[in-house]
């Protein structure tokens, strides 16, 4: 009888020290697919002064210039996203060279696209962009119970980790309240959708309407890019 408690007792040690090493190895799996939904990769993209561009108009000190990413080679320069084209989202680059002494702030918000009609065209919200990526183009009211959200619900393949990937990089990099130090150059995107989601901004005009010296505490004058 005290051999069959012993062999017992050794028994259920084993079974129980067994048991760690299983939850381990199976959270070490859990955590090795959790590494891999998220596959979307920041992208850094190398900015020269706003002079160098194409596209560009000068202010007293202060150059800006619009570099539109227009095709999908060169939207993959700058974002790991492959349907931008074929939703007919454009993003701008806004480059600001400040050779003025003084500190001087751009707001993002501000900044349209005016077509040869003389419309204007707001810039689309990163919650839009981000949303039409994830559900390809579709309609919110498509994507669950919830059309009000800005974004669809979690779909297969890991686009849980992808959206939150996305969002965050395109947020980070988005033209918002933009500082630009005397004597540096700075930037920031915003997106576009042109009518029947075209990709040619030639005849536009990137239309910055306020810019301001924040030691004075004025305005320049507004900033209007054509773009051939």
């Amino acid at each position: 009888m005290g051999f069959s408690r012993s062999k017992v007792r050794v028994g259920r040690y084993r079974a129980a020290s067994t048991m760690p090493l299983t939850l381990l190895i199976g959270g070490g799996v859990l955590l090795l697919n959790a590494a891999t939904l998220a596959s979307y990769k920041s992208l850094k993209v190398k900015i020269n002064p706003a002079p160098t561009y194409l596209f560009h108009t000068t202010q007293g000190q202060v150059t800006i210039a619009a570099d539109p990413y227009e095709t999908n080679d060169k939207i993959r320069t700058a974002f790991d996203l492959k349907d931008l084209e074929k939703l007919g989202i454009i993003p701008v680059n806004v480059i600001i060279s400040n050779e003025g002494d003084d500190l001087i702030l751009v707001n993002g918000e501000d900044v349209n696209l005016v077509d040869p009609r003389n419309h204007s065209l707001a810039s689309l919200p990163i919650g839009d962009v981000v949303q039409a990526v994830l559900s390809k183009g579709k309609s919110p009211s498509t994507q669950g119970p919830n059309p009000q959200s800005r974004l669809p619900l979690p779909r297969k393949d890991g686009l849980r980790g992808d959206a939150f990937e996305i969002e965050t990089d395109l947020s980070n990099r988005s033209l918002k309240e933009l500082r630009v130090s005397p004597k540096t150059t700075a930037s920031g995107f915003v997106f576009f959708q042109l009518p029947d989601r075209q990709m040619r901004l030639a005849g536009y005009k990137l239309y910055i309407p306020q810019v301001k010296n924040l030691k004075t505490g004025k305005d320049l004058l507004f900033f209007e890019i054509e773009i051939k």
